[in-house]
């Protein structure tokens, strides 16, 4: 989208662009000719969704974690969203000034992992009635649905419907990823799942969905959570999952970094046997091999990033010997 749609987005928030720059695709970092800065980003086009996010939100900003979403008390934050000329929400939010928390930081990471665990916290009390947008007894499903595009993407190279250096790539290894998935599913039986799920109320928490070191910010106020279109309610274990995976995956799985994670986390709330249980779950499903093959746009179907995503999944085994021995100790 061009400068000028975006700067006729701003005004009808109540702002004026004194400058814009595009971050990616659908975000925009927007200048006020005071000094103002915000973020003008693109959001999914349900809008009941984008309407519940906001009032959940709201909840959680008043026990106190510190979330970029929009304050309703201010003049730019009345309105909860804008619709675009192609029909897309937008939504303003506060730029959060800071700095990505480093994996090579242990002290970011369980900066991050305390944040993670408020967060939960203050969603958890700020749920009421029926729970919308849940996730919670649908694991079973979800896992399932993956291993079968797993498969299908398997038997298409079986089949030689890609390129030949796929094909015999995924040929040769196909025993070794579907083995990784099958341990997923063997894991997910047999932990304390199924008891977790039927008890929503107690085990649900407000999920971010997506978490890892780019939608964390730090700055001298504490840790801001950012990005919330994949906002649901799910297990903790999920988001524990999700930050650990998009902060380990990058850096050789060394354990250290998911122990600053869980080490925070455990600072402010108690992590049970099957939580741990449920992180191994999603660890073990070879999620990267999964998105390479999809394909995801961030892992372009090719051999040498096949190969790179299978050579992490072979360091996940010793990865969750450490979580268990970590989990024994701190249960």
């Amino acid at each position: 989208m061009s400068e000028q749609p975006i700067s006729s987005i701003a005004k009808r928030f109540g702002i004026k662009a004194s400058r814009i720059k595009k971050i990616r695709k659908g975000i925009y970092r927007v200048v006020t000719p005071g000094g103002k800065i915000f973020s003008l980003k693109r959001m999914p086009k349900q809008l009941a969704r984008l309407q519940w996010t906001d009032r959940v939100l709201r909840r959680v900003q008043n026990s106190g974690p510190l979330l970029a979403w929009r304050n309703p008390q201010m003049p730019e934050g009345r309105r909860l969203y804008v619709i675009s000329q192609k029909g897309e929400p937008y939504v303003l939010t506060p730029w959060i000034s800071g700095r990505e928390p480093s994996p090579r930081s242990l002290s970011d990471m369980r900066a991050c992992g305390v944040a993670l665990a408020h967060f939960h916290l203050a969603g958890h009390s700020g749920l009421r009635g029926k729970f919308a947008y849940s996730r919670i007894g649908s694991w079973h499903s979800t896992l399932r649905y993956r291993q079968r595009n797993l498969q299908k993407k398997i038997t298409k190279a079986i089949r030689n419907g890609f390129s030949p250096p796929i094909n015999r790539f995924v040929k040769q290894h196909r025993s070794e990823i579907l083995h990784y998935s099958n341990q997923a599913g063997a894991l997910l039986r047999s932990s304390g799942y199924r008891s977790y799920s039927r008890n929503p109320r107690q085990t649900g928490v407000l999920s971010h969905g997506d978490g890892g070191p780019s939608n964390f910010i730090l700055n001298e106020k504490g840790t801001y959570l950012i990005d919330f279109e994949t906002l649901h309610v799910d297990l903790r274990a999920y988001d524990l999952f999700r930050v650990i995976y998009n902060s380990c995956k990058d850096y050789n799985w060394n354990f250290e970094i998911a122990k600053a994670i869980l080490t925070g986390y455990r600072k402010v709330a108690k992590l049970s046997k099957t939580d741990y249980e449920l992180i191994q779950v999603w660890l073990r499903f070879p999620y990267t091999t999964y998105l390479v093959l999809s394909p995801f746009e961030r892992f372009p179907l090719t051999t040498s990033w096949l190969q790179w995503a299978l050579a992490s999944e072979r360091k996940i085994g010793s990865f969750l010997q450490k979580l268990d021995n970590y989990a024994a100790k701190h249960n």
